[in-house]
């Protein structure tokens, strides 16, 4: 099952802004240096449309995928540990503030935390829910009590 992901509307207005500029910014370039220009913008601008139209997330049989352009994550089921709603800015495979966290079992708070942000996150986390079976009922984390 797969979920689009949600970019709020200043990231998108950020993004969409700076390809904005870097299109614009060719016509003040001097003809001599256009094509050095075109060389270094083209793959950043493309690479921008593909991080705002290639992102996802989805529920394989036995792992989370995320995708966010060219950059993927897989995560399995038995691995995570534990599931919480969360509004934060931190770096991770999110283009919003509305986002899951998702800790696995056996790995540092760094290297064990990834967050995601689907469009209908409740829904997606109802899903993940019924999907992993090693959920750490005493975890603080854990956001299901039942």
């Amino acid at each position: 099952m797969r979920y689009k992901a949600k970019i709020d509307w200043w990231i998108g207005l950020l993004l969409h802004g700076t390809n904005v500029i870097m299109i614009g910014v060719i016509f003040t370039i001097p003809p001599t240096e256009v094509y050095m220009y075109l060389m270094v913008v083209i793959p950043m601008v493309l690479l921008i449309v593909w991080i705002l139209i290639g992102s996802y997330y989805e529920l394989r049989d036995d792992e989370i995928f995320s995708k966010m352009g060219p950059f993927f994550s897989h995560i399995k089921y038995e691995s995570i540990k534990s599931l919480e709603l969360k509004t934060n800015f931190l770096s991770s495979m999110a283009m919003t503030s509305q986002r899951i966290e998702i800790r696995e079992h056996d790995k540092s708070y760094i290297r064990g935390t990834t967050f995601i942000g689907p469009v209908n996150r409740e829904e997606f986390l109802v899903e993940l829910k019924h999907r992993c079976k090693n959920l750490d009922s005493r975890s603080k984390y854990n956001v299901f009590d039942n």
